[in-house]
């Protein structure tokens, strides 16, 4: 029999694709609509996905639930419960980020891509120095800072944080992925979080039609590697994109499947236009 190495190839990698479908269908995994959502670590599932456009995403900060007794003495009178947020800590927020790019980067496309990642705003060791090198690092090219402005000051050292950053990256090569290439949009977003949170982290999901639109089109696949409570998915769901979502914790797992699920019962907000950012006067 003569030898095809083409052939052998081919068989190879059907084996090899056989392999992680086997593999990826060993976590729990709901459909919902045009989401997909994955119970488990997104270091073993995220090398398992097909290709994404964007990834919307907001990692653990590293400081073991964010804003500390702050946000402990919130949560309480909200009726959370306040355990520590899964791989919080200074250094396996470090592990499982730098995990996660070197993932996406290898899950995004050549041409037009989008990675957009929340992260603390200052601090004496801030995280987005720390992600913006890593960005770059990983395969992935900085593009834009984008600010949070929260309205509302929280703890801080001698200066109290009222603003997260949203650092915006493509894949090394390509460019960014915008809804609109000649649209002009400021990098400042001045919202109120959530009143009402599941997450102590939870944003805002009109923060998140703001990213998600900008930087997606219609029929987008939009991943969300730590997806808490499902916020970047009700996003997805309300503009009309695909999303895959992967959260390690049960318990937020299936408020995330709850809330994206109430999100596809009511009508979409858009169909391809994304929300056009409110332009506010800082005093």
């Amino acid at each position: 029999m003569t030898y095809d190495p083409a052939e052998n190839a081919r068989r190879s990698y059907d084996v090899a694709i056989d392999a992680m479908r086997e593999k990826l269908a060993s976590f729990r995994c709901e459909r919902i609509h045009d989401a997909t959502l994955y119970l488990g670590d997104c270091r073993e599932i995220l090398p398992l996905l097909p290709k994404v456009d964007a990834v919307v995403t907001d990692p653990p900060y590293g400081n073991a639930n964010h804003d500390g007794d702050y946000n402990a003495s919130l949560n309480e009178h909200r009726g959370i419960e306040n355990k520590p947020i899964a791989n919080d800590t200074a250094e396996t927020m470090r592990e499982v980020v730098d995990a996660m790019l070197v993932a996406v980067v290898n899950l995004m496309p050549k041409a037009a891509s989008a990675c957009c990642c929340f992260c603390g705003g200052g601090g004496p060791t801030p995280v987005f120095a720390w992600l913006a090198n890593r960005m770059d690092q990983k395969g992935l090219q900085f593009f834009h800072s984008v600010i949070w402005d929260k309205r509302n000051p929280g703890l801080g050292q001698r200066y109290r944080r009222q603003h997260e950053m949203i650092m915006v990256a493509h894949k090394a090569g390509g460019r960014i992925l915008w809804n609109e290439d000649d649209r002009l949009v400021p990098n400042i977003r001045s919202m109120m979080p959530p009143r009402e949170r599941s997450h102590p982290n939870e944003k805002p999901v009109e923060l998140l039609l703001d990213v998600v639109g900008t930087h997606s089109r219609a029929n987008s696949v939009v991943l969300d590697p730590f997806m808490g409570s499902g916020t970047t998915g009700v996003a997805c769901a309300k503009l009309g994109r695909k999303f895959i979502g992967i959260e390690l914790e049960p318990r937020y797992f299936d408020i995330a499947c709850k809330r994206i699920d109430d999100a596809y019962r009511q009508p979409r907000l858009f169909k391809d236009e994304p929300p056009k950012p409110k332009q506010e006067t800082l005093i």
